[in-house]
């Protein structure tokens, strides 16, 4: 059918609900103005405004230094209104390259990656040309320089210090490289090379270059550095993986925007070709918490709410008023004033072998990467403690991802004849913001957990008082130097490092063992699936975790099991599928192989030991696979099996 033969109402309607993006629009998402050097995102974290000052939400900060200035400088006007098109098209546009704002950050901080490499390479045609300059062979470039040195390689540090020594020497006569920095002012006065020097010279923040492992190793081939950050380059190979997945999403993206893009860039399957090396094996999960040490953890966490919170809270009980009197006759500082109230209160039995840790933990040279050597209070170094202790508890007691336990609410723990529940909003569920509530079943811990900390927090407000609303009804919280505040993913990591430490936690292997948020839920899952019903599991442990599809569940499974517990998994819910009435092509292939092998008519009359024994011979040797798999009819869910038999197995083979 012709246009012309088309309603007036029809086209008028699609002229008028078709967009197309030719400029860049402020979405509804974006709480600031596009021209700001720094957007705040309304991602689903509460976004709230303290004092004059808007808190919450996802910062977008424009303001990265390029080899020619601020990217927010007129000289990148162009590349960077492309890239603010770039990142609302990602998340606004018909080609989303996810549901909700979840990955925003990472999609904007891997652009910025892209726009300094292409300012380094191209120079001033990327200022006058922007990302249309971009090409298949800077994606290959692109994602090698990553793969070699991670942000060092994608920002070329190395080489743009070696362009910067090489002009310096312009014109003067040879001397050695040391007296030559020595007259440049490089070297301090240890004779050290000194990076904040060198980040000026590059034009460069000097938290990413102290923070770029490999200009630190390059470095010292001839000079020793001033003494950074630990490094953020460790797990490059699973950056690189990222990059791959979000270049196919980008380059899918430029070319679908008004910027006149190389055409190849517009091909998804050259560049799903070309990024495919650069995508290593593996998936780059946590580790899983070993089974002996979650068992510390859970013993020490436990024990530590049995015995040594209740004198902590008369600790504290004893502490803080007095600090908030010293406050009130002498108008001194938090810290100055809880450090002479720790002084004038004798330390209860309870607390001395906390007390020990605390001083050990301090002078420790082999847990500086802990980042537990501030000088706090003992009254904070214990509220540390024992916010790292609930947030271990719930976590493994509810299986709640980390952003689900921050944000939980100090009243969500509740009773009900008895029996104690969890108010939980789901993350990874729902369309944009949007996150779907789920009551689980708690044991009574989980709700003495919250309640400790609300106590905790209403003691604390008498000397740091808050007039944040996420503080007040946010039930993990902390203390710092300049006040009370919400706990935020990034600080339960700081958390469990000093809990790590404090409960002296090792591997099997005897290696100290860190804690990490997303641990926690991953054990609740393995230890749920062991000793809960294996494979039969699934369907509780699926509601449970919140996962939408039991299949999600199983693939999470399948990432801690060896070799053999997988195989009597598989064979397991194989066994389950050809003993059903499972009519399906790959189900009738594997029966096929067993009547084969058994010289049998009927899978029925066999002895389901030995079924399930070769079975999990053909699942060692690769040839099927089983995987769990839900059928959603209307409300009512079914459980099934999915049988995908090897191209070419036949039961004389085995």
């Amino acid at each position: 059918m012709s246009r012309h033969k088309l309603p007036i109402g029809v086209i008028d309607f699609f002229e008028r609900t078709t967009r197309k993006i030719n400029h860049i629009y402020r979405p509804a998402w974006l709480l600031n103005e596009l021209e700001s050097s720094t957007w705040i995102v309304d991602s689903g974290v509460v976004v709230r405004n303290v004092d004059g000052t808007l808190k919450g939400g996802v910062r977008l900060n424009w303001d990265r230094l390029l080899p020619s200035g601020s990217f927010t400088s007129p000289v990148y006007a162009v590349p960077l209104e492309q890239a603010k098109m770039i990142v609302v098209c990602a998340y606004d546009g018909a080609l989303k390259v996810a549901r909700s704002l979840r990955g925003i950050l990472h999609f904007h901080l891997y652009l910025l990656w892209l726009a300094e490499f292409l300012a380094v390479r191209y120079g001033d045609k990327f200022s006058e040309e922007g990302f249309s300059i971009f090409g298949v062979d800077d994606v290959v470039e692109f994602l090698g320089a990553a793969e070699v040195g991670g942000v060092s390689g994608t920002a070329a540090f190395i080489q743009r210090w070696e362009d910067y020594l090489s002009n310096s020497k312009d014109g003067i006569e040879p001397i050695p490289l040391s007296e030559h920095l020595g007259k440049l002012g490089a070297l301090d006065g240890d004779g050290n090379l000194n990076l904040r020097f060198a980040a000026a010279a590059l034009g460069v923040d000097y938290k990413r270059l102290s923070q770029s492992t490999e200009f630190r190793r390059y470095l010292t081939h001839g000079f020793d550095c001033e003494a950074g950050g630990k490094s953020s380059e460790s797990g490059v190979s699973r950056a690189t993986t990222a990059l791959s997945n979000w270049m196919v999403n980008f380059c899918e993206l430029l070319s679908s925007l008004p910027i006149q893009s190389h055409v190849e860039i517009g091909n998804p399957y050259l560049i799903s070709d070309i990024v495919r090396p650069f995508r290593i094996g593996g998936n780059g999960r946590t580790r899983t918490l070993p089974l002996s040490t979650g068992r510390r953890l859970m013993f020490g966490c436990g024990k530590w709410m049995i015995d040594t919170y209740p004198v902590l809270s008369y600790y504290c009980n004893e502490i803080i008023p007095l600090s908030r009197s010293i406050m009130n006759e002498s108008n001194v500082s938090v810290f100055t004033a809880l450090s002479i109230s720790e002084e004038t209160v004798p330390i209860p039995d309870g607390l001395v072998s906390a007390f020990d840790v605390y001083r050990r933990m301090q002078v420790d040279p082999l847990i500086s990467e802990a980042k537990i050597r501030t000088q706090f209070p003992f009254s904070i170094f214990l509220l540390r403690l024992h916010t790292a202790v609930c947030f271990c508890l719930i976590g493994v007691l509810t299986s709640c991802r980390r952003s689900e336990l921050v944000d939980l609410d100090g009243s969500a723990s509740y009773e009900v004849d008895g029996r104690f529940y969890l108010s939980v909003l789901l993350r990874k569920t729902g369309f944009d913001n949007i996150r779907e509530p789920m009551e689980k079943p708690v044991p009574r811990l989980v709700y003495e957990c919250l309640l400790s900390l609300n106590a905790l927090k209403e003691l604390w407000q008498i000397i740091v008082p808050s007039s944040d609303v996420l503080f007040k009804s946010q039930a993990f919280f902390k203390v710092n130097v300049r006040g009370a505040y919400p706990l935020s993913v990034a600080d339960a990591y700081v958390f469990l490092k000093e809990l790590s430490e404090f409960l002296k936690l090792v591997d099997n292997s005897g290696e100290r063992w860190v804690v990490l948020p997303h641990q926690l839920r991953r054990y609740f899952a393995v230890t749920f699936f062991h000793f809960g019903g294996l494979e039969n599991s699934l369907p509780a442990l699926s509601w449970f975790m919140g996962h939408e599809d039991v299949g999600e569940t199983w693939r999470y499974i399948k990432e801690s099991l060896t070799g053999k517990e997988l195989s009597a998994s598989e064979a397991a819910l194989a066994t389950s599928a050809v003993c059903s009435d499972d009519q399906s092509h790959g189900v009738q292939q594997l029966r096929n192989i067993l009547v084969k092998h058994f010289g049998t008519e009927k899978i029925n009359v066999m002895h389901e030991d030995e079924l399930r024994d070769y079975l999990e011979l053909l699942s060692e040797k690769g040839v099927y696979t089983a995987t769990p798999i839900q059928i959603n009819v209307g409300k009512r869910k079914r459980y099934t099996v999915a049988i995908s038999v090897r191209e070419g197995a036949d039961a004389s083979t085995w």
